[in-house]
C-alpha cells in the first residue's frame, strides 16, 4: 500500500512529460532552407506539324539563332550562347519557325515548370524542377 503514492506520482510525471512532448512536436513546423532551384537544361520545342526551319532565343529583345533537331528528332534549345546571353531569367522563349507551306510564326511562348519528384529537404520544402515541353502552333 505504501507503493501506491510514489507510483501515482511517477505515472503523473510521465503523463505530463508525454503531453509536453506531444504539444511541442505538434507546434513545430518544418523549417526549409533558403534554396532556390534553377533548371539549366534544354527547352524542348514540340510542333504539331513538322517545321522546315526553327530559330529561338531567351530574353527580351534577343535575336533568334537557328535550332537543329537532335539525333532523337527533338528540337532542343540549350540555355547557352547564342540562345541565351546572361543575365536572363529563363521564363519564356522566342520562337521563329516556318513550315513547308511557307507559314511563319514568331511568338514569345511561356515556359512552364514541373517538379522532378525529388525532395532533398522533404516534400514540404519543394525541390528541383524541370521545364515542360513548349507547344508551338504553326499557322
Amino acid at each position: 500500500m505504501k507503493l501506491r503514492g510514489p507510483l501515482l506520482i511517477v505515472f503523473g510525471v510521465l503523463a505530463v512529460v508525454l503531453a509536453l512532448v506531444v504539444f511541442v512536436r505538434a507546434g513545430v513546423s518544418t523549417i526549409c532552407p533558403a534554396v532556390g532551384y534553377a533548371y539549366t537544361g534544354d527547352v524542348e520545342l514540340v510542333f504539331a506539324h513538322e517545321p522546315t526551319s526553327v530559330a529561338a532565343c531567351f530574353g527580351e529583345g534577343c535575336t533568334p539563332a537557328p535550332v537543329t533537331r537532335n539525333p532523337d528528332g527533338m528540337w532542343l534549345v540549350p540555355q547557352s550562347a547564342p540562345y541565351l546571353i546572361p543575365p536572363v531569367s529563363v521564363t519564356s522563349v522566342l520562337v521563329d519557325a516556318a513550315d513547308s507551306s511557307g507559314v511563319r510564326v514568331v511568338r514569345v511562348l511561356p515556359i512552364e515548370t514541373e517538379p522532378t519528384g525529388e525532395h532533398p529537404d522533404g516534400p514540404e520544402c519543394g525541390g528541383p524542377v524541370r521545364f515542360k515541353p513548349v507547344q508551338v502552333l504553326l499557322g
